[in-house]
């Protein structure tokens, strides 16, 4: 009897023990996923506020996955005298330092999209020298946001959201769900790139503000 298999002292079905295998499997695949999603973004973000607010939204899409890896920890650790019925409620917690932590981060990148737009800060998109080739930053940041999508919404999102209920698991369903929105964070970066390239300055922001709500 591995530990994968158990809760505390629950041995689970062969269902959800096949489940679990396959999340935790998801989890890290999603983790490697993003990183590379983080460091491709970062050679493209310029001066896009709708860049950076996706760009440090990537990085707030690691929590949920991070929260569950750490609370499987303790929700696997056998009933002690303090804890006499497990550590079950674990996973209500990472759902929590989750919810909290995107919420916190979430509303200061509103005010930061708010504020530019009150101040009126129109943002730049420079060129960039590539294969001897001048070209709009503007191209690159729009081919970077198009396939980095692909993996939340069509692959790793699909997947945990069909696992969460045969866990019973909220911060699993809750990752799945944010995975497989994350098409509107990247429609709108390239939305707000799109809008600085026609003159729309104000585009950026407002992309900047939906991204973060």
């Amino acid at each position: 009897m591995t530990a994968i298999h158990q809760f505390g002292r629950a041995d689970l079905p062969q269902e959800q023990k096949d489940a679990l295998k396959k999340a935790i499997f998801w989890e890290w695949f999603t983790i490697g996923y993003t990183i590379c999603t983080i460091i491709l973004v970062a050679f493209v973000v310029g001066n896009s506020q709708a860049m950076r607010t996706a760009w440090i939204e990537d990085m707030l899409s690691l929590i949920p996955q991070v929260a569950f890896l750490i609370a499987l920890i303790f929700v696997r650790r056998r009933p002690d005298r303090k804890h006499p019925y497990g550590m079950h409620r674990a996973m209500g917690v990472g759902h929590l330092v989750a919810g909290a932590a995107l919420l916190v981060v979430g509303l200061n990148l509103a005010f930061e999209a708010v504020s530019g737009l009150v101040a009126a800060e129109h943002p730049t998109i420079g060129t960039v020298q590539l294969f001897g080739q001048t070209i709009w930053l503007g191209w690159l940041m729009v081919a970077v946001m198009v396939p980095i999508v692909i993996g939340p919404v069509f692959i790793y999102g699909p997947a945990k959201k069909k696992l969460a209920p045969v866990l019973h698991n909220k911060l699993l369903y809750t990752d799945a769900d944010m995975a497989k929105a994350d098409w509107h964070t990247n429609a709108a970066s390239i939305i707000g790139v799109l809008g600085i390239g026609v003159g729309l300055w104000w585009l950026d922001g407002v992309a900047a503000l939906f991204i973060s709500l």
